[in-house]
């Protein structure tokens, strides 16, 4: 079907005001009357654009400037056609383009600021480490095979050389916890070592956890009283890649981590992503409250929305990976693995994963306006695709040789 816009609304009141008067030049004839004199019709079926002119030319003749859609159309076709006229794609108004350049600003800022921003979050979460609550967790939890320092394992960046601090690793820590051992890898030359401890240092042992219960509660405690720390927590998984046989993602991981690609940092990196809902979801929604007295979208303002967002998303996540690309080229003087490390930590996954399912959500808006009915190109070529067949073009030649 064509764009939802005025000449559809006068197509279907045009085409109901010309059934109305051929029924009407019907019931004369039976009636033994002489009939009203029809308009001229077309010889052949006409494609959307022809049919709009026609229809056009013949309103302007008749005085009909009004259109009657209760008249044209049943009501159950009345409610059919509300339907997928409210599927149809709303064009964007410049409020719209406002709301996203105001929601992209607010994004990109906390992009380009994103150093400044963990620096401040950093400097809270130290008063938050410092809080009696913390602090007792923090003892409750000491002693714990995951803290392990020994050879290889310890240092400032210790929580990413083993599976203990890996919120995505949480069976492989739980169990050293039950036994009060501690396991990890450690390689040297090229070859991995399987490393186990039972204590931090010799004559002195890690307690096992009597319970798997008790387990979980020490190792939540121990990771919200880590989480709040300078070096914060690694990303879930990330321990993974410091164990894989490949010494340039080893060192891409631990460098990557040591320059702010954790779990303090993730989370700070959905700022973006809520300010962009906020912004576009209160524009949206208050506009249907101001016009319908409803919060509430209809399927067209929620495919307006989900365009919105997008919009807004992929401006913050374009800005994102101009930072990162930024980062690397003014880095050239550094190794390529820690240019690429340094510039990791300033691609902002949270916004450029939920750019990728909204632009889904748009593709999946579009197919169903697609699907709601046919075009009116499609429709003709149905009508008349019977008459075009080889067989039918013979018996018309057949006929108008026979005609006297």
């Amino acid at each position: 079907m064509a764009e939802l816009d005025d000449s559809v609304l006068r197509n279907l009141d045009t085409q109901h005001r010309r059934l109305a008067e051929i029924e009407a030049h019907l019931d004369a004839l039976l009636a033994g009357e002489e009939p009203a004199a029809l308009p001229a019709a077309p010889d052949r079926p006409e494609t959307y654009d022809r049919l709009t002119a026609t229809n056009d030319a013949l309103r302007a003749e008749r005085g009909w400037d009004e259109v009657d859609l209760d008249a044209a159309l049943s009501p159950e076709a009345l409610a059919e056609f509300e339907l997928w006229r409210r599927r149809r794609r709303m064009p964007w108004g410049v409020d719209d383009a406002a709301a996203v350049a105001f929601a992209g600003v607010l994004g990109v800022a906390a992009t380009v600021f994103d150093d400044k921003i963990d620096k401040g979050v950093k400097e809270r979460l130290k008063a938050l480490h410092k809080t009696p609550l913390i602090q007792r967790w923090e003892k409750d939890a000491k002693r714990m095979p995951i803290d392990y320092m020994g050879k290889g394992f310890g240092g400032r960046l210790h929580r990413v050389r083993s599976a203990g601090h890996d919120i995505g690793r949480p069976f492989e820590a739980l169990r050293q916890i039950r036994r009060g051992e501690f396991r990890g890898f450690r390689w040297e030359y090229g070859v991995r070592h399987t490393v186990t401890a039972t204590g931090p240092k010799p004559g002195v042992s890690y307690v096992p956890a009597a319970t798997l219960g008790e387990a979980i509660v020490l190792w939540g405690k121990h990771l919200v009283a880590d989480v709040v720390t300078e070096t914060s927590l690694p990303l879930p998984g990330w321990t993974k890649l410091y164990e894989l046989d490949d010494r340039t993602l080893r060192t891409f991981a631990h460098q990557a981590y040591g320059n702010g690609a954790d779990l303090r940092s993730f989370a700070v990196s959905t700022l973006p992503v809520m300010t962009t809902e906020i912004v576009v979801r209160t524009h949206v929604h208050g506009r249907a409250m101001l016009r319908a007295g409803t919060a509430a979208l209809n399927p067209a303002e929620v495919a307006l929305r989900t365009e919105l967002l997008l919009a807004g998303h992929a401006l913050v996540g374009a800005a994102s990976l101009g930072k990162a690309t930024t980062t690397v080229l003014t880095s050239a003087a550094l190794p390529a693995v820690t240019r690429y490390a340094k510039a990791f930590a300033h691609i902002n996954w949270p916004v450029l994963m939920k750019a990728a399912t909204t632009a889904l959500d748009v593709a999946r808006d579009a197919r169903a306006r697609r699907s709601t009915a046919k075009s009116w190109d499609e429709l003709l070529a149905d009508l008349a695709q019977p008459w075009q067949l080889a067989e039918s073009v013979a018996v018309e030649e057949i006929l108008s040789q026979e005609s006297p």
